[in-house]
């Protein structure tokens, strides 16, 4: 019985740290040619995406990008939190 719960807990321990270091998301840095915006209360990324892209994206790609470049698993933001956006989308 003690085997089991120490294989337990240690399976489920495995499983923890698993998940801890394969969730960690790195953000490179900005490069020269890419901008930094700070996200003000109310923003939405469809409406960062739409006032930074170029005139003849699509502002869903535009979104899409912004998601990759920062990775973002959600579309939710925090007042106060910078994003980078990419020269792929700059005008």
């Amino acid at each position: 019985m003690i085997f089991f719960a120490l294989a337990f807990v240690l399976l489920f321990t495995g499983f923890t740290f698993m998940r801890t270091f394969a969730s960690q998301q790195h953000v490179q840095p900005a490069s020269v040619t890419e901008r930094i915006i700070s996200v003000d209360a109310g923003d939405t990324l469809w409406t960062l995406a739409a006032s930074v892209k170029k005139a003849s994206m699509d502002t869903r790609e535009a979104v899409y990008e912004l998601q990759k470049r920062n990775g973002l698993k959600s579309v939710a933001l925090t007042s106060g939190q910078v994003l980078i956006v990419p020269d792929s989308i700059l005008p």
